[in-house]
């Protein structure tokens, strides 16, 4: 596995490379300061599995490093490690592709589990932010796990596109299907989950803390 780092201050990234090697496999770490290199890192190894993303880059603040990441790499995970802690930065950042958000203030472990969890096809979201942010589950005694086990193969791979990220036409393209036969597999999924909307699945997917790959 290889993992880019991408943050300014070069204590954090060096504590990070440290950090990361109890990871096992141990990964290859590369590192940029800034945007622009991140950029051009992603240009030159396109075999790059994880980048971990600060929000407040000397190039770049908030959403919008997020966003052309995702536009330069789609298929590449991304998940932002910010201080940042306000629950609506986690869910624009969730709304726009992150399969993850991790606070700065997280334990080692929790971040080592965060990290193994999204490898594995997981999405990690801190705590707060999932109780502030949710307004799914009203199933009652149905746990998050039985719900996502009573999907079907194909909405459970509709599912995993969209914790991804991935927009309509693209999961259409996958998985060789009309984008009306996608819509009708998110409108179930909704409707099993008890979720509105795209954000509101992904963040249900988090709690149930359940690898759907």
């Amino acid at each position: 596995m290889k993992i880019l780092i991408v943050d300014d201050h070069t204590l954090f990234r060096s504590g990070m490379v440290h950090l990361l090697q109890s990871l096992s496999p141990t990964p290859v770490v590369v590192e940029s300061e800034d945007l622009h290199r991140a950029r051009e890192l992603l240009a030159e190894h396109s075999d790059i599995d994880l980048v971990l993303l600060d929000l407040k880059l000397s190039d770049a603040v908030g959403v919008d490093s997020l966003l052309v990441l995702r536009k330069e790499a789609p298929d590449t995970t991304i998940v932002v490690l910010s201080g940042e802690q306000d629950p609506s930065v986690i869910h624009r950042c969730i709304d726009n592709g992150a399969m993850g958000f991790i606070t700065k203030s997280t334990t080692h472990d929790e971040l080592l589990n965060a990290i193994r969890l999204i490898v594995s096809g997981g999405v990690y979201l801190p705590r707060d932010a999932m109780i502030n942010g949710l307004h799914v589950n009203q199933h009652g005694e149905r746990s998050d796990v039985a719900l996502l086990a009573s999907l079907s193969d194909r909405q459970r791979e509709v599912l995993t596109y969209l914790l991804q990220g991935k927009p309509n036409k693209t999961i259409s393209n996958n998985m060789d299907i009309s984008q009306n036969t996608v819509k009708a597999h998110l409108s179930a999924i909704f409707r099993t989950l008890g979720a509105r909307n795209r954000t509101e699945a992904v963040y249900f997917a988090a709690r149930a803390g359940v690898p759907l790959e």
